[in-house]
């Protein structure tokens, strides 16, 4: 998870300080590929929309075991009403006509980019490798079995986020120490922190590792600080939830880079 959310937060953050357009989806797909590892060079079929039921901002910030703070990136998270797919976007702020939007289609296996700078759109759909997502997934999984440090404390605290009633956990591993604030209940459509309903978790992993599974949050977390060996934090809070902001996605609006549809 910690590595999802250092994926994400730097995909954001090379995407927000280039151009729009192909570099952004460049460094946006780039990241996604460590994401995920299973992203290769394949073009692959999509769904003719997709629907959105709103979005949640997620605001991330990392400090330097100096105690430098970087400049705050916001991430957009779409909540979506199907289990078959999410998404996320993200804007230049100096340049509120330009977004790029990823979706993630685990019906077609396809990882989409779609580019709007304002005045034309265009979108890439490529193959994602579900046998590398889950092999990946279940390494991850015996890492943690295997890792002697790693201990997972529900510390019966608990705070008001949101309007979500959310209780606090703390996770200890070799890598560092964690705190989390999760809600009770799962926050439909927001699955992809959600271990319990994350896409990319198969259900053979989720019976394989049900030891593991069953000790974990129920719910979605809105809060988290990551503190490395080094003394260097990640940060990351849910600033803002929008359940009733609908969004759709139309793919003949958005002309795929590799058919030649662009003109």
């Amino acid at each position: 998870m910690k590595k999802i959310q250092n994926a994400a937060a730097q995909g954001t953050q090379n995407a927000l300080n280039k151009k729009a357009g192909q570099e952004a989806e460049k460094a946006t797909s780039n990241q996604l590929d460590k994401m995920f590892a299973g992203i290769g060079g394949e073009p692959a079929d999509t769904q003719s929309e997709y629907q959105f039921t709103g979005y949640m901002v997620m605001e991330v910030t990392t400090i330097d075991k100096k105690g430098k703070k970087d400049e705050p990136v916001k991430i957009n998270y779409l909540l979506s009403p199907s289990g078959e797919y999410t998404g996320m976007w993200f804007q230049d702020e100096k340049n509120p006509d330009t977004q790029t939007s990823t979706i993630l289609d685990f019906k077609n296996q396809a990882s989409i980019i779609l580019m709007n700078d304002g005045k034309q759109k265009s979108s890439l759909a490529i193959k994602m490798d579900s046998k590398s997502i889950q092999k990946w997934t279940e390494e991850e999984m015996e890492n943690q079995m295997e890792n002697k440090e790693y201990e997972l404390v529900k510390t019966g605290n608990s705070k008001t986020i949101l309007g979500y009633e959310c209780e606090e956990y703390l996770v200890n591993s070799e890598e560092g120490t964690g705190q989390y604030w999760v809600t009770k209940e799962p926050i439909e459509g927001y699955s992809l922190f959600s271990p319990q309903s994350n896409p990319l978790v198969s259900q053979n992993t989720m019976d394989k590792y049900a030891s593991f599974f069953s000790k974990a949050p129920k719910g979605s977390f809105l809060e988290m600080i990551f503190t490395e060996k080094d003394g260097s934090k990640s940060e990351m809070k849910v600033i803002e939830m929008q359940k009733n902001k609908p969004q759709k996605f139309v793919m003949a609006d958005y002309p795929n880079l590799m058919s030649g549809d662009q003109n």
